[in-house]
């Protein structure tokens, strides 16, 4: 990846004037002949990210999204992006729907601009469903089925390359065991005291993560040889699009998960998601590969059960979701039967060290995002509980 420690301007990190110069440096002036518009940032309201910043850029008609990354702590170094855009053609080549970061002038997926890593990608249409309807459920679940088969398949000398390079450390303590033991015996009191509206919601979150201590104990959460895999790592549901009419807003025009209005360019790398007929709703593409990792496959099948899981209607309708979940697993030769007593501990596993260190921010920190709100939904411990127990049944 090129490396530019150039320090001749006085733009700030991310702001527009860095940005648009950042496009023209390392991919060309036309990139950046259009002021770039900020989707949205560190601190910004409800960030897709808060460790970077997400700028709208339109080059020669089409709509593209610039990321930069912000955190130095969050950065994976200089050889991952080559190691993601290698993963990503092979899914790509395998019928994932996704988008490939378009290359510098140097050929590469990504550059660095002041220390900071910034990669360009096409912006697809489509919306994430927090709520999904069963078809688009369904298809949700055959995207993240064939990404899962796809990344079982990533060449054993790939896998190999991957391994080593560590996700980046954004919590002070990332054992879940000392993080849960934390929540119970100091957070959850302190918050159970504060009465405003931030100490009630870390008070729930952390309530839930205590209430499920017996389900994790009694998991075998560490992976065994057949378990480890090239995995995703991040399959929640903002991180598919559903190119799917019903899920557009009344003037019909498709918006991307960010609000956007957004249009797929001619030439970008999208496949197509399976689905059952011309009117269902398709996925149209899989987003955010920054967490790739060698770790545990059943993370990723956690996550899109958990997607599975969101159909509203009550549990009637979350258990006839959870088993077309599980036969169109089988149906992939996915090993989903034996391990779904693990699936809901995995998931609650890898987010407990995330939501105490939220409420650790609200409570120790006196950090009080609009974005923490957001995370807490989306990490729901007593949600993923109710899962578990419609999947063991």
């Amino acid at each position: 990846m090129p490396t530019d420690q150039d320090h001749r301007t006085a733009r700030r990190v991310g702001d527009a004037g860095w940005v648009r110069e950042a496009l023209a440096r390392h991919w060309g002036p036309a990139w950046g002949a259009v002021p770039p518009r900020p989707l949205s940032g560190k601190g910004g309201p409800l960030p897709l990210t808060h460790t970077a910043g997400l700028w709208r850029v339109e080059h020669r008609g089409d709509i593209h999204l610039f990321k930069v990354q912000l955190e130095p702590a969050a950065s994976r170094g200089p050889a991952f992006p080559k190691l993601k855009d290698r993963v990503m053609a092979h899914c790509a080549a395998r019928g994932v729907p996704l988008a490939r970061a378009v290359p510098t002038l140097s050929g590469a997926p990504a550059a660095w601009q002041d220390g900071h890593p910034c990669e360009v990608v096409p912006f697809v249409a489509g919306t994430a469903a927090a709520a999904p309807s069963p078809a688009q459920a369904d298809a949700v679940t055959g995207a993240g089925l064939a990404l899962r088969a796809a990344l079982d398949e990533v060449p054993t000398a790939l896998a190999g390359q991957l391994a080593p390079v560590r996700l980046p450390r954004l919590v002070a303590e990332e054992d879940w065991r000392r993080a849960l033991a934390d929540a119970e015996a100091r957070l959850l009191p302190m918050a159970r005291r504060r009465t405003d509206r931030w100490g009630r919601a870390a008070a729930r979150a952390l309530s839930a993560l205590v209430d499920a201590a017996p389900m994790l104990h009694a998991a075998a959460l560490d992976p065994t040889p057949d378990r480890l895999a090239v995995v995703h790592g991040d399959l929640h549901h903002h991180h598919f699009l559903l190119d799917d009419r019903s899920a557009a807003p009344a003037d019909g025009d498709p918006v991307t998960q960010s609000g956007a209005r957004a249009t797929v360019p001619v030439g970008a790398s999208i496949g197509s998601a399976p689905s059952g007929g011309p009117d269902r709703p398709r996925v149209s593409a899989v987003l955010d590969f920054d967490n790739l990792h060698v770790g545990d496959r059943l993370l990723d099948l956690a996550w899109i059960a958990e997607t599975a899981g969101r159909v509203p209607g009550g549990p009637s309708r979350t258990r006839e979701a959870l088993t077309r979940f599980r036969e169109a697993a089988r149906r992939a030769g996915l090993p989903v039967g034996d391990h779904l007593p693990l699936l809901m501990p995995v998931l609650v596993a890898h987010a407990a060290p995330v939501v105490v260190d939220i409420a650790k921010d609200i409570l120790e920190r006196d950090i009080l995002s609009p974005a923490w709100l957001s995370y807490f939904e989306l990490l729901d411990t007593a949600r993923r509980t109710a899962l578990h127990r419609l999947l063991t049944g």
